[in-house]
């Protein structure tokens, strides 16, 4: 079983997966933070050595280590609807304890996982922009002049025009941006992503330059190389 875990309004996944269903017979099934967090069973046991988990959902019957062979995460938060009567200090508690959980599940999954949560983040790491902006350059991207200063309002992002999307080793855009490729590549993997969308917009030059980055990138299902390399990467249950 082949899943993406992503939110309901995340509208580029069903396409997407319509596309690798018409034209590689993949069947993936989208799972949502809600099926997850509200599921009638869950179960998940760390011995010291060794994982078993299982979680029974509504929709989708039981998925376990056994019946996934893939899974795309792109889950950027969990719902707390059910805890909206609690008190603030104890809703907090929960919700960290929920993403505790349900990090450890995803991350324990013995099958491909593309995204694996971190202990700050449901789909790997999470940085603030001025970090993200040390990384970018750090890594060969251009970028524009930003000043943080406590005292001062946050600079705002430049609007993103253009952006590619990194796969493991490979890049996919609709823009003629190959000459940023190596680059990109080095900033997913410098800061440990297996699929990061990275945008770009116009500096006060007229330059292309850094805007911002992504983990749960647009899956234009009209790009062939990304849903060809997808579609390998799945069917083979390998990054």
């Amino acid at each position: 079983m082949i899943i993406f875990l992503c939110s309901p309004s995340d509208i580029s996944a069903p396409c997407f997966l319509a596309t690798l269903r018409h034209q590689y017979g993949i069947k993936a099934k989208i799972i949502t933070p809600q099926e997850l967090v509200y599921a009638p069973a869950m179960e998940h046991c760390l011995d010291g050595h060794h994982v078993t988990s299982s979680v029974t959902t509504s929709t989708h019957g039981t998925l376990d280590d056994t019946s996934m062979t893939a899974v795309v995460n792109r889950l950027d938060w969990l719902p707390d609807a059910h805890l909206t009567t609690v008190n603030t200090t104890d809703r907090s508690y929960i919700q960290q304890e929920l993403q505790a959980i349900w990090s450890s599940w995803i991350s324990a999954l013995p099958c491909l996982v593309i995204n694996r949560p971190t202990a700050t983040s449901m789909s790997g790491p999470t940085f603030h922009h001025a970090i993200w902006q040390h990384y970018a350059a750090l890594t060969g991207l251009p970028t524009a002049p930003m000043i943080y200063d406590s005292a001062q309002p946050e600079p705002t992002p430049i609007l993103p025009v253009h952006s590619i999307i990194v796969c493991q080793d490979r890049c996919h855009s609709t823009s003629s941006l190959s000459q940023l490729y190596e680059s990109c590549r080095n900033l997913a993997d410098y800061t440990g992503f297996d699929m990061l969308e990275i945008f770009f917009g116009e500096g006060p030059d007229g330059k292309v330059v850094f805007s911002h980055a992504s983990s749960t990138p647009y899956l234009n299902h009209t790009v062939s190389s990304l849903t060809s390399q997808m579609a390998q990467m799945l069917q083979g249950g390998t990054l």
